[in-house]
């Protein structure tokens, strides 16, 4: 199991980050691009869910012990690799700063490799590697917030805001 450093770092993203999504250019594009890794999911060791925001973006939450309304599901998201210039842009994304997100460390178990063939796993072993993720912050009340399994393309398209659309959020 590797740790993130600050010299290059694993980087979980499950939102608008992911390729085909409104913000996959800051992460792929420029002298500090990020290098895809593989698709992966959280490790179902520790229990994420999904919601979704007014404005169309997820939030990664950790599930409360005993929460029986989260789902037993794993986050599926992609991994990247990213050094610490693409990292601080990425905190500035995520408003780090003002708290609506926090950067955590999570586990992530690898599904596919950079050129998304499924990885063979051992029977018993698994890919499991650590990953910056973006936690939801406590910035804002998300109790009313739907669920959702995983965002999609479809969720992307339908109900995405972009930061300078969205009246007073910012």
């Amino acid at each position: 199991m590797s740790i993130p450093n600050t010299a290059h770092s694993n980087v979980f993203v499950y939102g608008t980050l992911k390729r085909e999504m409104f913000n996959h250019k800051i992460l792929a594009e420029g002298v500090n691009s990020g290098k895809f890794i593989g698709v992966g999911e959280t490790s179902k060791a520790f229990k994420f869910s999904l919601l979704l925001s007014s404005y169309g973006f997820p939030y990664l939450i950790q599930n409360e012990e005993g929460d029986v309304s989260s789902s037993n599901t794993a986050v599926r998201g992609e991994v990247y690799t990213v050094n610490e210039e693409k990292l601080a842009e990425l905190d500035i994304l995520e408003n780090i700063a003002s708290g609506l997100y926090k950067r955590s460390v999570i586990e992530v178990e690898l599904l596919t490799d950079e050129n998304d063939e499924k990885i063979p796993v051992e029977q018993g072993e698994k890919n499991i590697l650590l990953a910056f993720a973006y936690i939801a912050g406590d910035q804002e009340d998300k109790s009313d917030l739907p669920r959702i399994e995983e965002y999609t393309k479809e969720i992307h398209d339908e109900k995405y805001v972009p930061k300078g659309s969205r009246p007073g959020f910012w």
